[in-house]
């Protein structure tokens, strides 16, 4: 076993034990001490008893009195004690183990949340829970061989030690030496070896729960494309790397447990051969030889259990280390800049903001350009010309990579997360619901608003009336991602989201895109009412979102190439103008029509 890593995992797991929970789990857990040392001391005490017992028995003419049962009773008593006090350890533990996992499972969950998304465009979801699943169980592993293996067994070795050296049998407590240097080194081969199958299985483990989640999401585009087949060929590839994986760690964990077997009866073998030879000798009692041969099955069966315990313990730490993994990555800093509140009246300036995804490949190169508050401005452009990371960048769920963005003159990487994510409002064109019911996809920038403020947002954006048509009415669940809902369902879900959080800034991105023309009309107006006294930003494909903006900023290949008011645009014939009369024919199917502008075109909206 790679002895550093495996010492930095046990320090981090301890670590998170002690700082993630109360004084509840901590005095629990020196109960738990306490109570291991007991069992294990009384445990080793009891073979004492019974040789004194026998050894009284064996004397000629000794006729059993009140020495020999109290030396019953002792023994009885000290295996009733150390039983008794094994079950309540067990109980004991109990308790601490599922606070603890409760404790372990809300940190790393609020680490993943608190992650940029730098991350997690990178990681699949099931992945992730799976890193989760088997750190939980690499936890429970180790706590478990911790608390009932390694921590008993350790103390009834230094008991059974302090019995010995003070009998004059030194020949046995050198075999009991001599068999824990020959255990230690089949443990240690075994712990060292078991790692690498152990982190192989984990990790194909972790690979196959991500293919079925992500197949599991996307199983209505699987459908639709037949593709079911195909599906079930990925997920069976993965399964059978899991399956090869798990198989070749169990291979390992069986050669280690002959190798241990062997040592075992080796050493049984010598201890009775010996014993039973002193005693043909007169030089040791019957008391003694049962006292060794006790010792010799009492002890060394748990030092062969310690052994599958380090190796346990092996395995717990290499599924523990995909999760430590995750909770060394730097989350965002949601504190920072906690003393500027967001309360100002929505001034964004971009000052030469160049931002990327990957090193060398920019989305955005030395965009600027000024929102006044109160002003609606639009930002068009084709698909990948870097309209959706100005949003990202605003919420600073992508970072620059040079340039500023300021809103009411403070530099938003002075304002702490928490305070500009709630200052700002953004309806995407994929709308993201959990499976929750309406009312609370609805609350979920604003949980403590009314029921009254509820309806209001839904009504203004024409949901309201829908929602009571169901069954249900607001506490109608939308099903995982929204899929009970239609895209247009969903779309005015957002709207009205957006609307009840009341904020300082909206971003309207493709916020209509899968409306038909009438909703589309209907929504647009309601956005455009609702967001006249705030400052608006309106990323739009489709061009007559934004023909009512006060301005409307033009993007290609991620540069401002274009400025100014929809009118205006259109008569310059520039990019802008190009886009236009591609949408103006496009929706009219006059494909073969002159592309030249007339006044009836720049006037009208396209529907």
């Amino acid at each position: 076993m790679r002895v550093l890593p495996a010492l930095e995992s046990m320090r981090s797991l301890g670590a998170v034990v002690w700082s993630d929970t109360n004084a509840f789990v901590k005095i629990r857990i020196a109960i738990v001490l306490i109570l291991v040392i007991a069992a294990a001391v009384l445990t080793a005490l009891g073979p004492v008893a019974l040789k004194q017992l026998v050894d009284s028995f064996s004397m000629p003419g000794v006729v059993a009195g009140t020495g020999t049962y109290l030396l019953i009773a002792f023994y009885v008593l000290s295996q009733w004690l150390s039983r008794s006090a094994g079950e309540l350890r067990g109980f004991v533990y109990a308790r601490v183990e599922r606070r603890v996992v409760r404790a372990l499972s809300e940190r790393v969950f609020d680490h993943l949340m608190r992650l940029p998304m730098r991350f997690h465009f990178s990681r699949r979801t099931g992945a992730l829970y799976q890193s989760l699943d088997n750190g939980l169980q690499g936890f429970q592993l180790v706590m478990h061989h911790l608390v009932f293996t390694v921590l008993p067994v350790i103390a009834e070795v230094a008991t059974t030690i302090v019995v010995l050296s003070r009998l004059d049998l030194p020949i046995f407590l050198m075999l009991f030496f001599l068999a824990l240097v020959c255990y230690a080194g089949a443990f240690g081969y075994g712990a060292r070896a078991v790692v690498k199958p152990a982190e192989s299985a984990s990790s194909a483990t972790v690979h196959a729960t991500g293919v079925i989640v992500d197949n599991l999401m996307n199983v209505e585009t699987i459908k639709q494309f037949a593709a079911e087949g195909a599906a079930g060929k990925k997920v069976s590839e993965a399964l059978v790397r899991s399956e090869t994986a798990w198989v070749g760690f169990y291979k390992r964990y069986a050669y280690n447990g002959v190798t241990v077997a062997t040592i075992f009866a080796l050493f049984l073998a010598a201890t009775v051969g010996i014993a039973s030879y002193e005693v043909q000798q007169g030089r040791m009692t019957v008391g003694e030889f049962v006292l060794v041969n006790t010792y010799m099955l009492q002890l060394v069966r748990p030092i062969e259990m310690m052994g599958f315990a380090m190796q346990a313990l092996s395995q717990g730490l290499a599924l523990l280390k995909e999760m430590f993994e995750l909770l060394r990555e730097i989350p965002e800093r949601y504190s920072s800049g906690a003393s500027v509140p967001m309360e100002g009246v929505g001034r964004v300036e971009l000052s030469c903001v160049s931002a990327s995804y990957r090193d060398g490949l920019p989305v955005l190169s030395n965009v600027s350009f000024t929102v006044e508050p109160g002003r609606t401005v639009g930002i068009v452009g084709a698909s990948g010309s870097g309209k959706s990371t100005l949003v990202r960048l605003l919420t600073r769920t992508l970072d620059l990579d040079s340039g500023d963005v300021v809103i009411d003159g403070v530099p938003i990487a002075e304002y702490s997360l928490t305070a500009l994510r709630r200052a700002i409002a953004v309806v995407g064109q994929d709308t993201a619901l959990l499976n929750d019911s309406i009312g609370a996809n609805l609350l979920i920038g604003r949980p403590n608003a009314s029921q009254a403020d509820v309806e209001q947002a839904a009504r203004a954006a024409r949901l309201h009336e829908f929602i009571l048509s169901l069954p249900d009415g607001y506490d109608t669940e939308v099903g995982e991602r929204g899929v009970k809902l239609s895209g247009g369902e969903r779309q005015r879900l957002a709207i009205a989201r957006a609307l009840l959080k009341d904020p300082v800034l909206y971003v309207f991105d493709e916020a209509t895109s899968a409306l038909d023309s009438k909703q589309e009309r209907a929504i647009l107006q309601n956005m455009i009412e609702v967001s006249a006294a705030r400052t608006t930003l309106v990323i739009a494909h489709r061009l007559s979102t934004v023909v009512h903006a006060d301005e409307i900023v033009v993007l290609d290949q991620g540069r401002v190439v274009e400025r100014g008011r929809h009118q205006d645009l259109v008569k310059a014939e520039g990019h802008y103008g190009a886009m236009w009369r591609a949408q103006y024919h496009a929706e009219r199917g006059d494909f073969g029509a002159d592309l030249s502008l007339s006044d009836d075109m720049i006037r009208a909206p396209i529907r």
